[in-house]
């Protein structure tokens, strides 16, 4: 099988890696200017230093041959046989796959609606207000001055959340109940890092009480569903879903039935529609957040068009493969098994060198038997060793699947077990299997199967 993997961030790298370690045929096409993956609504963004481009561009160096994205576009524009699979990791991507989508190669194709529809996050709104009919939008503010925002928390007696619209800027979700001290956290990240949420603005959020978070995915090949599945995440950076939120430090997805009532709920007649408007494979989840106390459900977020960061390892290991996961949907085929149950673990470098960037150059040594389960996200290869790009914040990701929770936690922890590299962080595996408090992975299960949004095939023990 050939596949190219179109990426700007290296997401898609472990993923080429492992297509290249089955035996594909892998191209590896990479975007090096930082302007083509920004759309109009980004036109503030900070540009990307030298320092960042070099070690971005330094990913998987030594490890994947890399060619500039224009370049291979030529080469498929040329090529008579439209026989290889197009992989865009992630929907800002879209300028490359718009001009390539009409060609007829198979794969996934995100467009710029698709792009703005997820970090467009007002736009989001009014299309869930629109189309979603059995799920609520909280109240929320949009602003694009720090000042705005501090005059607006000042005469508020409620519990907010802040959400950047621009991709990276960071989402805050006061852990007190306490509306001073909520308030001066937020202003605290705001002003802190205030070029980042002015750059294209930014939101706050009425605070959901006891929030529990599903997210249901669909995968579509030429509008046809070949796969719906339950995404579930622990999104804060420490066990008990402590601390600053990243995006995604576990998770677990599975198999759920297309007319589960999650799934009626999740994917209106609007979502065929759009993915009959798309040619080969489309992506499409909504993030649903249940208030534990009421049981009103609201929107999250979307991921239009792409699968989740996390998500799409955990998905590919619980395929079997790379080579299944992408040879079963260019066959319009479903490439999960029926009854199993994937788990992805973040493994996070937080070690900063003095530029405040991830530390680069750090020795990254694994066992053979964990390179299947491990995708690592910040390698470069250095003296024949794996060695920290610095590039990301983020080493890797470790996966697991089976009949049960703890067989998949199990294996994903066997892999980071069997890696070495120092000031290597992750949340343990005893936080995947806990019922300890409340928006525990386990306590989630449970609080869908008691809902009747889904049944499941695997064991929660």
């Amino acid at each position: 099988m050939r596949v190219v993997v179109f990426t700007f961030e290296g997401y898609g790298l472990p993923v080429a890696y492992h297509l290249q370690r089955e035996g594909h045929d892998v191209v590896v096409a990479q975007v090096e200017d930082h302007a083509s993956v920004l759309s109009e609504l980004e036109r503030n963004v900070a540009p990307e230093s030298d320092v960042e481009r070099d070690r971005r561009m330094s990913l998987y160096d030594g490890l994947l041959e890399k060619q500039p994205a224009e370049k291979v576009c030529a080469q498929l524009e040329r090529a008579k046989d439209r026989d290889a699979y197009l992989y865009f990791d992630l929907n800002h991507l879209f300028r490359y796959s718009e001009r390539l989508a009409p060609l007829g190669y198979p794969g996934n194709y995100p467009t710029l609606d698709d792009y703005t529809l997820e970090i467009d996050r007002e736009r989001a709104k009014n299309f869930v207000v629109e189309h979603y009919p059995q799920i609520r939008v909280g109240e929320n503010h949009r602003f694009r001055k720090a000042e705005e925002a501090r005059a607006f928390l000042a005469d508020s007696e409620e519990l907010w959340v802040l959400k950047g619209l621009e991709e990276d800027a960071r989402t805050v979700v006061p852990v007190v109940e306490d509306v001073d001290l909520a308030r001066e956290q937020i202003l605290d990240t705001l002003f802190q890092f205030r070029e980042e949420y002015e750059s294209a603005g930014f939101l706050l959020e009425r605070r959901i009480p006891a929030m529990l978070e599903f997210t249901p995915q669909r995968v579509y090949v030429d509008g046809v569903p070949v796969a719906t599945l339950m995404v579930l995440e622990n999104k804060a950076l420490g066990a008990g879903n402590v601390g600053p939120l990243t995006d995604c430090a576990q998770d677990l997805t599975w198999l759920i039935d297309p007319e589960d009532r999650i799934a009626k709920m999740a994917f209106p007649p609007i979502v065929d529609e759009m993915a009959r408007n798309h040619r080969g494979v489309f992506y499409w989840d909504a993030s649903l957040l249940i208030d534990g106390r009421s049981g009103k459900i609201y929107f999250g977020e979307f991921c239009a068009n792409r699968p989740g960061y996390n998500a799409l390892y955990n998905q590919i290991g619980l395929a079997g493969s790379a080579g299944t996961y992408f040879g079963d949907l260019a066959k319009k085929v479903d490439p999960f098994p029926d009854g199993h149950v994937g788990v992805a673990v973040r493994i996070f470098n937080l070690h900063r060198d003095v530029e405040s960037l991830p530390l680069a150059g750090a020795t990254v040594d694994f066992r053979p038997r964990a390179e299947r389960d491990l995708w690592l996200t910040d390698v470069r290869c250095a003296r024949s060793r794996f060695v920290t790009a610095g590039s990301k914040d983020t080493l890797g990701v470790a996966t697991g699947s089976g009949r049960s929770v703890a067989e998949a936690a199990r294996q994903a922890h066997r892999a980071i077990g069997d890696l070495s590299s120092d000031g290597a962080l992750y949340r343990p595996m005893f936080d995947l299997l806990t019922r300890d408090y409340k928006t525990s992975i386990l306590n989630r299960i449970d609080y869908g199967l008691q809902r009747g949004f889904y049944r499941i095939g695997f064991s929660v023990a």
